[in-house]
């Protein structure tokens, strides 16, 4: 994340307290002095981004206890999944409208790692893409706004950021009806879609995207992403090869490619047997071996589908009957090997 926030200030008129980071979430409290009944609006601040925003107003027995305001004046909030990258993040809690810094120190988080249910573009990478946007000769009479633009795309990006889809959904639509379509927030529209379960919607704001800038290997992702929750197995397959070859060094792309192939095979397959394809299904695994001969999931599957085991309980039947079906995966790899052969020359 960028550092592009304003200078903090440090005052008497507010009282509070940064106490404590536990399971994702910031904890504290903060109160006006002047005006007690007034729900201060806190901002979490991690690499110089807002990572965590609310008010004030939740309710602390020992805080009334004490006398501090009527008590209600806890803070509970989410903090952004993108912390959640394996990093020590140093956290800061201040007041929104002033930038008063909270009393408790700075507060470490991390190094904490966990992979979200989708890909998503970072807020810095999503910071510079919209620059380069706006450069482009389409939006060139927005660039005297980059700023507006990009304070929108921070909050629209900080509410995705911590579990907010349907707010962040609202603030990505009003970005693009300001600047129509575009590949970017189209690409952003998709991802708050799939948080929301709403794949096929989201498929087409993806393709929206793709359509816009057929280069952005992130609209593909997305495509393929969304496919794949629609059980669109081979079409989330092709849209993710396009996304590698437009982006051969991500390796993250290959790693999510196989993990798609290896989830969606059986699937694949079961799918044909309840549609009484079995033949289809042998075949699918024979293709599949025979381009990725390493592929043990397959080979497993193609087992049991040609090979029918011997339950007799003697000693070393399962051995055997493991080395019966490898043989016979092969055998039937040959045959079709031979088969297309034949086809070749003919």
């Amino acid at each position: 994340m960028t550092s592009t926030s304003s200078p903090v200030a440090v005052t008497t008129e507010v009282i509070g307290h940064f106490d404590y980071v536990l399971d994702g979430r910031a904890y504290g409290w903060a109160l006006a002095r002047a005006n007690p009944q007034k729900r201060l609006v806190i901002e979490i601040i991690a690499d110089g981004e807002v990572v965590a925003h609310g008010r004030a107003e939740q309710f602390r027995e020992d805080l009334k206890d004490a006398g501090i305001g009527d008590g209600f004046c806890m803070f509970d909030l989410q903090l952004s999944h993108e912390l959640f990258d394996g990093e020590v993040h140093s956290l800061i809690a201040r007041i929104a409208e002033t930038g008063t810094v909270l009393n408790g120190g700075n507060h470490e988080f991390g190094p904490e790692k966990r992979e979200l249910a989708y890909p998503q573009i970072p807020r810095a990478l999503g910071l510079k893409l919209l620059a380069e946007q706006l450069s482009d000769a389409r939006y060139r009479r927005f660039s005297n706004k980059l700023e507006n633009f990009s304070n929108a795309y921070r909050l629209a990006s900080r509410l995705q950021e911590t579990g907010q889809p349907q707010e962040a959904r609202s603030a990505w639509a009003t970005i693009n009806n300001a600047l129509g379509e575009n590949s970017l927030g189209y690409c952003k529209l998709g991802e708050c879609l799939m948080l929301e379960g709403l794949p096929a919607d989201a498929l087409e704001a993806f393709r929206v995207a793709a359509g816009i800038d057929l280069r952005l290997h992130w609209a593909h992702l997305g495509v393929a992403n969304s496919h794949y929750s629609l059980g669109q197995f081979e079409e989330a397959e092709e849209a993710l090869q396009v996304a590698i070859a437009l982006q051969p060094e991500d390796t993250s792309l290959r790693e999510r490619l196989y993990r798609i192939q290896h989830e969606a095979l059986p699937k694949r397959v079961q799918a044909l047997l309840d549609q009484q394809e079995r033949d289809k299904a042998i075949d699918l695994l024979k293709s599949v071996l025979l381009r990725q001969p390493d592929n043990n999931q397959a080979a497993a599957l193609l087992g049991d589908l040609i090979y029918e085991m011997d339950e007799t309980d003697l000693p070393g039947m399962a051995q055997l009957n493991d080395f019966r079906k490898a043989q016979r995966v092969l055998e039937a790899l040959l045959e079709s090997v031979e088969s297309r052969l034949n086809e070749v020359v003919a």
